[in-house]
C-alpha cells in the first residue's frame, strides 16, 4: 500500500486562498510562516507544491487574474453599449466579492513574465468590447487608450468603495453617475446619451 500524499491539490488550494489574503494585506513580502501556520502545514509544502516562493506568487496572481477575466466574460451582450456597461458592473461585483484577489491583481508585487502576462490579460475583455464599439462608430479614440482610461475610472471608484469611502446607500447611484460620465468622455456625438446617469 502506497504512502498517502501529504501535499495534495486540496492543500494547494488552501495555500493559494490563504496566501491571497496575506498578499492583499502585506504585499509580496508576506511571511511564509503565518501562511503555513494558518493551514496547518509546513514551508516544505510550499516548495513541494509550487517549487519556489516566486512560483507561489505567480500562482496567486495568475489565479486571481483568471478569475477576474472569467467574471468579465459572463457579461457578454450583442449590444456594444450594454456589453461595456455589463463588463463594468461585472468588474465591480467581482471586486466586491473578491476584494483580496482584486488587491492581488492590481497591487504591488515582484513582477515576473508570468505575472506581467496575467496582468496584461486582465483587462482584455474590456479592451475587446471597447475595440468593437470604436469599430462600430459608438466610441472614438485609440482603443487601448480608451479602455485604459475607462478601467482607471472603474478601478479608482472600486478601490475607494472597498475602503469604505462611499455610504452603502449612495454607492450604486455614484457608480451609475460615474459610468455615464466616463461614457460621455469617449462616446461619439450621436451616442452621448446611451448610458444614463
Amino acid at each position: 500500500m502506497g504512502r498517502p500524499r501529504l501535499h495534495d491539490e486540496h492543500l494547494q488550494q488552501r495555500l493559494l486562498e490563504a496566501a491571497t489574503d496575506l498578499m492583499a494585506v502585506d504585499g509580496p513580502d508576506f511571511s511564509l510562516r503565518p501562511l503555513v501556520a494558518s493551514v496547518g502545514t509546513s514551508t516544505s509544502a510550499v516548495y513541494s507544491l509550487f517549487g519556489s516562493r516566486g512560483e507561489l506568487l505567480e500562482a496567486i496572481t495568475v489565479r486571481a487574474a483568471s478569475s477576474f477575466v472569467a467574471a468579465q466574460r459572463t457579461a457578454h451582450s450583442d449590444d456594444p453599449v450594454q456589453h461595456i456597461v455589463g463588463i463594468a458592473h461585472a468588474i465591480r461585483q467581482w471586486a466586491t466579492e473578491n476584494a483580496a484577489m482584486f488587491q492581488v491583481v492590481f497591487g504591488r508585487t515582484d513582477d515576473s513574465p508570468a505575472i506581467a502576462e496575467a496582468r496584461d490579460r486582465a483587462t482584455e475583455p474590456l479592451l475587446e468590447a471597447v475595440t468593437a464599439a470604436i469599430e462600430q462608430g459608438i466610441l472614438h479614440g485609440d482603443a487601448e487608450t480608451t479602455a485604459r482610461t475607462i478601467f482607471a475610472g472603474l478601478h479608482g471608484f472600486i478601490a475607494l468603495e472597498l475602503l469604505g469611502h462611499y455610504p452603502a446607500g449612495q454607492a450604486d447611484t455614484l457608480f451609475t453617475a460615474l459610468l455615464a460620465a466616463i461614457w460621455r468622455s469617449w462616446a461619439t456625438p450621436e451616442h452621448l446619451g446611451a448610458v444614463a446617469a
